[in-house]
Formats: C-alpha cells, sequence, structure tokens
C-alpha cells in the first residue's frame, strides 16, 4: 500500500532577491546528488518544469549564467521524493513524499499588480499559499550589502512593502472578515545570497534583524496575525536561515558552494510536524487546528501513539491518513534524538526499505546539523 506524505512551502522575496536562483540550485543540486553512492531517495518534478529548470541549473552550474528573473508571474512547482532503486513490481505501492513550492512574484512586493488579471492572479497566488506549511520571508542580502550601517532603510521598506501588499487583498482573502484556520504558521526569515557574508553566523543575522528592523517584525507579524484564528499557534521573527544558492563572482557562479540549501527539504517536510506537535505538547494547538494541520487520527490520540494502538487504528483508514500517523509518530520519537541514533536509525531503516522512517532520521539529522553549523536558528531546541 503506498503511503504518500504532502507537504507545501512558500517563497516570499522582492524581485532580485534569488527566489529563481535557489529554486534552481535546490533542484539540481538533489539531482546531481541522486548519483551519489547512499543517497536514499530521488527528487523529481513534473516534465514541464522538470525541464526548464534543470536547463537553467546547467547554465549556472556550467556557463555561469544567471537565471533570468520572473516577472509577475507566479510559480507551483510539484516535486515527489521516492526511494532509490524501487523494483518496478513495487514502484506502485513504494512510500513517497510530496513537495510543492510556491513561488510568489517579486514585484508584486514593490510595485504591485497593475492590470486587473494580474490583480486576480495576486489574489489567487496568495489563496494558493494559504494551504502552505512553511513560509519563507527572504532578506536580500546584496541589498543588505549595499545599505551597510544603515541596513534599517532596506529593512523598513522591504517590510513595510509587504505589509502594503497584505493590505492590498486583505479584504478579498477574508471573506466576510473571517479568519483563516489555515495559513502558513511558520514563517522562517531567510538571508538570501549568503555567500556575500561569508563570516555572519545565524545569530548574528538573527540579532541584526532584531536590532535593525524590530519594529517592523513586529508590525509584520500583527499584520499576518490578521488573517488568522488562534495566534498561539504561530511563529514569526522566531526562526532565521542562511541561504546561498551559489557563490557568486564576477563572471563566475560556483555551485558547489551552497548554505541552507540542503536544509529545504527538512525545513520544509519535518520543521512543521516538530512544531505542530509542540503547539499540541503547549495546549495551544485547538483540537480543529489539529484535525486541519496533522489529520484527524492524530488529533484525537493527542500524539500518544504507540506500535500496538498505530497498526489498530490504521488499518481502516485511507493511504493519506495513515501516513500522515506514522510520519507523526516517527517525528515525535526522532525529535529529541542524538546524531548517532539518527543516524544508526535511518541506516537500519534504509535496509529494511522503511522509507519514511529513514526520510524523517535523515531530515531529522539535517535539521540538527544545520543548528550545529550556525545555518539555522529554530524557535524551540
Amino acid at each position: 500500500m503506498n503511503n504518500s506524505v504532502d507537504q507545501q512551502i512558500a517563497l516570499f522575496g522582492q524581485s532580485g532577491s534569488g527566489k529563481t536562483a535557489l529554486l534552481c540550485s535546490f533542484y539540481g543540486a538533489a539531482r546531481d546528488s541522486t548519483q551519489s553512492e547512499g543517497q536514499l531517495f530521488e527528487l523529481s518534478a513534473k516534465d514541464d518544469r522538470h525541464t526548464k529548470l534543470m536547463k537553467m541549473y546547467l547554465g549556472m552550474k556550467e556557463d555561469s549564467l544567471a537565471p533570468p528573473q520572473n516577472r509577475f508571474e507566479s510559480h507551483k512547482t510539484v516535486f515527489s521524493l521516492k526511494q532509490k532503486n524501487i523494483p518496478i513490481k513495487d514502484a506502485a505501492k513504494s512510500d513517497q513524499v510530496n513537495l510543492t513550492w510556491h513561488d510568489y512574484p517579486g514585484e508584486w512586493f514593490e510595485g504591485g499588480a497593475v492590470t486587473d488579471s494580474e490583480k486576480q492572479d495576486k489574489v489567487e497566488t496568495f489563496r494558493n499559499l494559504l494551504g502552505s506549511d512553511v513560509a519563507l520571508f527572504l532578506v536580500d542580502g546584496q541589498k543588505l550589502h549595499d545599505y551597510a550601517n544603515e541596513e534599517e532603510r532596506y529593512l523598513s521598506y522591504l517590510f513595510d512593502g509587504f505589509i502594503e501588499n497584505l493590505n492590498q487583498i486583505k479584504d478579498a482573502i477574508l471573506e466576510g472578515g473571517k479568519q483563516l484556520q489555515q495559513f502558513p504558521r511558520i514563517w522562517v526569515i531567510a538571508l538570501s545570497k549568503a555567500d556575500l557574508w561569508p563570516d555572519l553566523q545565524v545569530k548574528d543575522f538573527e540579532n541584526l534583524l532584531n536590532k535593525k528592523a524590530g519594529n517592523e517584525i513586529i508590525a509584520l507579524r500583527s499584520k499576518l496575525l490578521e488573517f488568522i484564528d488562534n495566534d498561539e499557534a504561530f511563529s514569526f521573527g522566531k526562526d532565521f536561515l542562511l541561504l546561498s544558492s551559489a557563490k557568486f563572482t564576477p563572471g563566475h557562479i560556483d555551485i558547489s558552494q551552497r548554505k541552507g540549501v540542503d536544509v529545504l527539504l527538512p525545513l520544509a517536510c519535518v520543521l512543521p510536524m516538530q512544531r505542530h506537535l509542540w503547539w499540541q505538547e503547549l495546549k495551544v494547538l485547538p483540537i480543529n487546528l489539529a484535525d486541519i494541520l496533522l489529520g484527524n487520527e492524530i488529533a484525537q490520540m493527542g500524539f500518544k501513539i504507540v506500535s500496538k494502538v498505530l497498526k489498530n487504528k490504521v488499518s481502516g483508514t485511507n493511504n493519506k491518513a495513515m501516513a500522515a500517523l506514522v510520519f507523526a509518530e516517527l517525528v515525535r520519537d526522532m525529535v529529541d534524538q542524538p546524531t548517532e541514533l539518527l543516524q544508526k536509525a535511518r541506516e537500519e531503516a534504509v535496509g529494511r526499505r522503511e522509507f519514511l522512517k529513514a526520510i524523517t532520521a535523515e531530515f531529522t539529522r539535517k535539521l540538527n546539523q544545520a543548528e550545529a553549523d550556525q545555518v539555522l536558528v529554530r524557535d524551540f531546541a
């Protein structure tokens, strides 16, 4: 029986902040690593997006050509993670993880949509983003560098611009003024083009943002909270990430010099479940919201899942419900495990072809490693 876990990530950034290069680097690097010995999974996109992303990635890698910017055009890319080397007879019933990547046009940050069709597309794009589990809010490392010693000028423009965009679409999104339960509840502030800041650690980035744009972070958090019901199960301004799709120098792009890109899959797939479990333990996640975020089966069991109950509970559910239940149990069991035990769990799971368990162990380890490497700050330890 096939178990499918579906996660979504949304990307918000101004024009030129590196969103397209990030997406190409993310996909191309994952495709390259598929050939590596010991690689657990392979990542694929649908045919049209696969070809376009690989064309731009190879342009970066082999010809040092930066990807062209997308102007006033939203994109949705669906990636599938599947275990490698599955026999043909088992392919239809093998487990997989699906990741939907939503890209929000940078021009909508600054000048806004102009034509009626663009305005409609802007609203529809934001509606599509509402199902995302994690949102990345990009701070452009180049612009931050350009405004050295007066970073607050750029940061104020960045945060205020997004607030104004949210004001423009709020009435269209909140029909009848009713707040939403389904909305990105984990917002990670990420520094793109972090290669321009080689000595910067993520804690330094967090401190810089709080010092230079503390009021703006508070204002944007308040604006986002106007969209959602239950403001306790929400995080903005506590998660930070350093991102670099490659090392860019005049006339050359070194695609091997990446930072933070390898943690994007774990961030999208495992972090939301970790956070939702945390919120539930703190009793700030209402049951009806837990139903939406984690599935009825998990919410009703209060996450106190043991193997015997798990087997009995999932026997009559559909595949997606069973996968969500298994995934929640795996994340809960591994969240506090040390690196050596996570590595052991991964190796054992690979040997037994337990794909979800192996992925959970690997992604949990990568999140922990990103924190140890001063690339990621999470809201909880």
